[in-house]
């Protein structure tokens, strides 16, 4: 049991840094976007940190705990993707940076999940409903994030063959 604990409290202190960094970083890509779906989604994914945020304090207050950070290397890195990405230092525009933005999703997903299934087996019934509803707001955002990741390049019509052989 305690090897559980010793997890389950590095897992919440890596989606408490995870949270935190995306409430600072998403606002910064948000105000630096060109593309106005990527900007508000940056904008719902602030607002949604910081609930859950706020839920995550109530986490550790359960647990008779202080609020902690360990920090998450994956979410410094993703994060530093998706900046990369929208402020043109490397390639990727828009798609680049909703992409790293979806990956960053999924491993918050991750994390949740692993919380949720240690909750459910230490019977910490007080987290469930918040760590569920995390969750579920995580599986909204990355399908926003998707649909921006992986819209098709619009690209000019192509010739019809017998146009393209015309001019050989």
């Amino acid at each position: 049991m305690q090897n559980i604990e010793r997890v389950y409290m590095r897992t919440l202190r890596q989606i408490y840094d995870t949270e935190k960094q995306l409430v600072a970083a998403t606002a910064t890509i948000a105000g630096s976007v060109s593309d106005d779906r990527l900007a508000r989604a940056a904008r719902e994914i602030a607002r949604q940190s910081q609930e859950q945020l706020k839920r995550i304090d109530r986490l550790f207050a359960v647990l008779y705990l202080e609020p902690r950070l360990e920090a998450s290397w994956v979410t410094t890195a993703l994060l530093r993707e998706a900046w990369e990405c929208c402020s043109g230092a490397h390639e990727g525009g828009t798609q680049g940076c909703a992409a790293a933005l979806l990956a960053l999703k999924r491993y918050e997903i991750t994390l949740y999940e692993a919380l949720l299934r240690w909750s459910e087996q230490c019977e910490i019934e007080e987290a469930i409903g918040d760590i569920r509803r995390s969750i579920a707001e995580e599986l909204v955002q990355a399908s926003i994030l998707s649909d921006l990741a992986f819209v098709e390049e619009r690209v000019a019509p192509a010739l019809p063959l017998v146009e393209q052989a015309a001019l050989s």
